[in-house]
């Protein structure tokens, strides 16, 4: 029996289609989450980001979108810290599926900021009950760290300026920093 060549081109592209249609069928983009946290409260802190609010409280994470946002702050000890950071999204998946989300936190010493990585990944459910139980001071105006403690040290071999990168959940978070003159 002879195949008719109408039925294999049919075929070809009800196949190429269906292909086309499920790369072409990816979910909403996973949201990121950021967080800022310190021992002992700057003195003064500003984002640009429209998503942190104009009161930060220590280890609270914030919805974000993707892009690129200056900030500074004064810490306790009165350094100056100026920082760029690019959050980008993880996109969603095949089927209809939203990305992952990721949790973010960048830490405030008076020695600059650093990036901090869970040793485990976070899940939404471990973030908000952390934040409901423990985190109930905010940014206070003035703060000064108490004579008997020292703060503790930001990553060994830093200067006065670095960059930093940290991918959680298929999400990339960069900065760039440097002290205030």
């Amino acid at each position: 029996m002879k195949k008719n060549p109408m039925y294999s081109m049919v075929f070809l592209l009800v196949i190429l289609a269906a292909c086309g249609f499920l790369t072409n069928c990816k979910g909403d983009d996973g949201e990121a989450y950021l967080a800022y946290s310190w021992v002992y409260a700057p003195q003064y802190l500003y984002d640009e980001n429209s998503a942190i609010p104009g009161t930060v409280y220590n280890g609270t994470y914030y919805n974000t979108d993707d892009g690129s946002y200056y900030m500074e702050y004064i810490a306790w000890d009165g350094s100056g810290w100026w920082m760029n950071y690019d959050i980008s999204s993880n996109p969603g998946k095949i089927f209809f599926q939203e990305g992952d989300p990721a949790y973010f936190e960048i830490c405030i010493y008076s020695s600059g900021p650093s990036l901090y990585e869970w040793d485990e990944a976070k899940s939404a459910d471990d973030i908000i009950t952390s934040d409901l139980e423990s985190n109930t001071s905010g940014l206070v105006e003035g703060s000064g760290a108490p004579e008997r403690y020292a703060e503790p040290s930001a990553p060994a071999g830093r200067s006065n300026s670095g960059t930093e990168t940290i991918i959680r959940g298929g999400y990339t978070l960069t900065i760039e920093w440097g002290r205030m003159e």
